[in-house]
């Protein structure tokens, strides 16, 4: 059911970095009635006038000064007559200590995955960052928690029952089984168009907020970073449970450091 009196569904999931989120958002736009928010407020978080922190700052076509949070506020308050749905890929680290900015119109959700492969993943995206350090990750350490502080600030000041919860690894293995409960969970209607897509370059996106960030950058976009999730055709395969990988000391650390909150978040997910 849409949260406005426009009749539109308006909802957001919420993913610590290098999730399949960006798969997810390729997912909800196959639909072909829905506005794709590119992770608006990570965006005034990491790129905008009132940017908190500053890894892009030397990077040509990160920052843009049109994202401060009002601008934010006005676009998805935006009339948009064609579209029957109003999706945010939101990242929780660009709301840290600061959850009061987020739109509380929006029905929220969750993707999670195995902190193994989240740190393991962000630390080969650092490594493909001009300048970047790989001791950057650290500062990440806790944004398990932050997602799960998140997760109880829907219900605790949004009022909204138990948000969704996906698990990446449920929704590669079983995406016609997952899609469609996410979808009633979130009071829109499932099409197999969410399954599979063309893949594309970034430029070719209809979608808010490409104009800033990684996405907007030719030095990234065509990169590990976005580069998997621009060019596949559906959501990916199933993890190959035999296969093993070494973790570096600091993957290791954050990764056993967040165990605890994602088997919570895991105990809750949508099953297949």
């Amino acid at each position: 059911m849409a949260s406005s009196t426009d009749d539109k569904a308006r909802i957001m999931i919420w993913s610590t970095p290098r999730s399949i989120s960006t798969a997810f958002a390729r997912s909800m736009s196959a639909r072909g009635d829905t506005e794709v928010f590119w992770e608006p407020y990570l965006a005034c978080y990491s790129f905008g006038p009132d940017q908190t922190i500053h890894w892009g700052d030397n990077i040509p076509g990160m920052l843009n000064d049109k994202y401060t949070y009002s601008y934010i506020d006005k676009i998805l308050n935006a009339d948009y007559p064609n579209s029957k749905v109003l999706f945010v890929k939101g990242m929780v680290e660009g709301i840290r200590g600061n959850f009061d900015i987020v739109d509380a119109k929006f029905k929220h959700s969750f993707l999670v995955r195995h902190p193994e492969k989240m740190f393991r993943s962000l630390e080969r995206m650092i490594t493909a960052i001009p300048g970047a350090k790989v001791d950057f990750i650290h500062g990440l350490k806790t944004i398990y928690n932050d997602l799960e502080d998140f997760y109880n600030h829907v219900q605790t000041k949004f009022g909204q029952p138990s948000p969704p919860i996906i698990d990446a690894d449920d929704l590669v293995s079983h995406p016609e089984t997952i899609l469609p409960k996410y979808c009633e969970a979130m009071g829109i209607e499932f099409t197999p168009k969410m399954l599979e897509w063309d893949s594309v370059d970034p430029s070719q996106l209809n979608w808010h907020c490409t104009d800033v960030g990684a996405i907007s950058s030719d030095a990234l976009k065509n990169t590990v970073i976005l580069s998997n999730a621009m060019q596949s055709k559906g959501l990916g395969k199933a993890p190959d449970p035999t296969k093993s990988s070494t973790l570096s000391p600091i993957v290791a650390e954050c990764a056993e450091y967040a165990m605890p909150v994602y088997q919570r978040f895991y105990d809750l997910r949508i099953k297949p």
